[in-house]
């Protein structure tokens, strides 16, 4: 994921058209709503003029949706169910009502964005195979509010979600979380969160042998119940993570947990110097190859440089090397 850019260019006039026209409820159209993830009034003015207009709400927690729609005054609305054990026949449904009988439908998740982490993917999916127009309505999202606050300054960044519960599939994603160089975000359930801090460690201690690991020294931000009244930022490294939520520590394991891993730098480092060492034999073995081959020595330098990417100093002064033994 790289980091978002925010696009101009358009006329005052034209924005506000734009906005009005946003703003519309169409028949026959399925809107994607995000709403807030513990804070009530993290919600936009657009979605709520949605969820007021739309003939139909498709919610993950019809009780919960309820919850928010009261506290808003949006009493009333007509709900079906959406979630991860019914998609297969609620998303063909809402679907054919959207297209056949012209319905305005809102999907709305638990908390945050639906298909992020959540149901919402399978129906739009669908939506995309009947041509029943689908629109994003932006909003709360914990893995961005927790990596804004990280401190995080690189333009990329891997999105993990809820990591698999079972063994292998478990054990292969920790694999490739302890891999990732890159800021990784992930969700975790509180009964889960010191398993999986352990197993990051565990599968970067495997991988990086005969290398030091350093996945226990990796910068963390463990972001518990975002935008919620207790909610802890704890901010700290793997190691000092596990010290804080284990049994003699201070941090309370409750609620739900948002991690953002920021860019394991000593890897990345480590990785630098390899890719450059392998270049360098890649280097020696075309040039010895051309050599052989009887090539001119500018015209081998101008071969390898292409087909590797190293700088022409580099590759001419190897050239250099051999071809004075030729």
């Amino acid at each position: 994921v790289r980091g978002d850019g925010e696009g101009g260019g358009e006329s005052e006039g034209e924005q506000a058209a734009a906005s009005a026209t946003a703003s519309s409820v169409r028949p026959g159209h399925i809107y994607f709503v995000a709403t807030p993830i513990g804070n009530y009034d993290d919600i936009t003015l657009r979605a709520l003029r949605v969820l007021r207009d739309v003939d139909m709400i498709a919610a993950e927690d019809t009780r919960r949706t309820g919850l928010l729609l009261a506290h808003h005054g949006l009493g009333g609305k007509k709900f079906v169910s959406h979630h991860e054990h019914n998609w297969r026949a609620s998303a063909p449904e809402l679907v054919r009502r959207a297209r056949d009988e012209g319905l305005s439908i809102a999907l709305v998740s638990d908390a945050g964005t639906p298909g992020i982490s959540d149901p919402g993917a399978q129906l739009a999916m669908a939506c995309v195979t009947a041509g029943v127009p689908c629109v994003p309505l932006p909003g709360a999202c914990a893995a961005v509010s927790a990596l804004s606050v990280s401190g995080q300054s690189g333009l990329e960044w891997v999105f993990f979600g809820f990591l698999s519960q079972q063994g292998a599939e478990r054990k292969r994603q920790l694999a490739r979380v302890a891999g990732e160089t890159r800021a990784a975000v992930l969700y975790e359930a509180p009964h889960r969160l010191l398993s999986t801090l352990r197993g990051i460690v565990d599968a970067d201690a495997a991988a990086a042998a005969p290398a030091p690991p350093t996945a226990g020294a990796r910068r963390v931000l463990c972001a518990r119940e975002l935008t919620k009244v207790y909610e802890e930022l704890f901010r700290g490294t793997i190691d000092g993570a596990l010290a804080h939520y284990g049994e003699d520590g201070q941090g309370v394991l409750r609620g739900e947990f948002t991690l953002v891993l920021l860019p394991d730098e000593s890897r990345q480092a480590r990785d630098a110097a390899n890719a450059v060492e392998d270049r360098g034999d890649t280097v020696l073995a075309l040039l010895e190859a051309q050599a052989g081959a009887g090539a001119l020595l500018s015209a081998a330098v101008r071969d390898v440089c292409a087909a590797t990417g190293a700088p022409k100093r580099e590759v001419y002064n190897a050239a250099l090397a051999i071809w004075a033994k030729i």
